[in-house]
């Protein structure tokens, strides 16, 4: 079994909670990846970020990167096996949107 295999079922059962766990991994992850943390500057989970507008509907972590560009970055903890519906994408697209227009950040 892989490493990363075995730190994903080391995560909660409840889907609720390792959705969380998943989307903290990935803040830490974007922060400390060599690659990804050369271009990141600030970075929230969404419940954090300071001018959020709303519950989670889609967005799950926001960061600025070191341009000053906004990201909005959407944390999927599924099975491999698992599809990604054009409902899901259009929701994070629709979210997504909001903070392409700056409304209202």
């Amino acid at each position: 079994m892989s490493s990363f295999t075995k730190f994903l079922k080391s995560f909660d059962p409840d889907s609720n909670t390792k959705g969380k766990q998943f989307e903290n991994f990935v803040k830490w992850f974007l922060k400390n990846d060599p690659e990804w943390s050369t271009q990141v500057d600030k970075i929230w989970l969404w419940n954090n970020h300071p001018k959020r507008w709303g519950r989670d509907c889609g967005i799950n972590l926001v960061f600025t990167h070191k341009n000053g560009d906004v990201w909005a970055v959407q944390a999927k903890c599924c099975s491999p096996d698992n599809t990604i519906s054009k409902s899901d994408i259009d929701k994070f697209l629709n979210e997504s949107d909001q903070i392409r227009r700056n409304l209202p950040l």
